[in-house]
């Protein structure tokens, strides 16, 4: 008869706890574009007379853009037509890609090639779920677009972050179960989206001092992905 071991997981059971997915996010994980967000709608908010002090942004960051623009202005003193806000939504992204037309390799976040090559090399998939309509030309921008199994951008998806429709999506792109994906984050909408997604998440700060949290790694080269890919 087969003694059964009290405590200790049979390896089937062990196996299943494994991490086989890594969806990361593309803003303040992998890039430092999220400082570019973070001034693109300073500016936008200073246009329309609206304060936009770090921590309102925190609640916009990971946001679909047209999202953010409504949490935003319902900070102005009038009311926007939908066509006014379609218009200031294009402006926010004019703004947004005049700060990144001048990224380069400088702009990948310490530990990203590291951490991306030891993952492929452990045959772990990997995805990136952004908000981001600009998510693919950015990693095409700063070659690193082939480290990434599948890439999910704002136009991929009807609902942003806080949402959960973008690791979903990913998910379901990599054929991989949601409880073997893990997410990396760096904003509230976004870890709330991981766990209504049914996915492990970590968090690290962001390049965006002003809004960084206690208990967030500073970049990937902080984490312990050994440990976190046995679940």
């Amino acid at each position: 008869m087969e003694r059964k071991t009290k405590g200790k997981p049979r390896p089937c059971e062990e196996a299943e706890r494994l991490i086989r997915a890594v969806i990361f996010n593309l803003d303040g994980v992998l890039v430092s574009t999220d400082e570019c967000h973070y001034r693109a709608w300073q500016r936008l908010a200073y246009e329309q007379g609206i304060a936009l002090p770090p921590e309102m942004y925190r609640k916009l960051a990971g946001m679909k853009r047209i999202d953010s623009l409504k949490a935003l202005l319902q900070k102005a003193e009038r009311n926007y037509s939908p066509a006014e806000m379609w218009a200031l939504s294009a402006r926010k992204n004019d703004l947004f890609n005049e700060y990144v037309e001048g990224l380069g390799p400088e702009s990948i976040l310490p530990g990203v090639l590291d951490t991306m090559t030891k993952l492929r090399g452990r045959g772990v998939k990997t995805a990136v779920a952004s908000s981001s309509e600009n998510a693919g030309g950015i990693l095409r921008q700063l070659n690193i677009r082939a480290y990434f199994n599948v890439v999910v951008d704002g136009g991929d998806i009807e609902h942003g972050k806080p949402d959960p429709e973008a690791f979903l999506l990913a998910a379901r792109r990599l054929a991989t179960p949601t409880r073997e994906c893990l997410v990396v984050e760096n904003t509230d909408a976004g870890m709330e989206a991981a766990k209504d997604a049914g996915m492990r998440a970590v968090m690290v700060e962001g390049s965006v001092k002003e809004i960084a949290q206690d208990k967030a790694y500073p970049t990937l080269s902080g984490l312990d992905f050994e440990t976190l890919l046995r679940g």
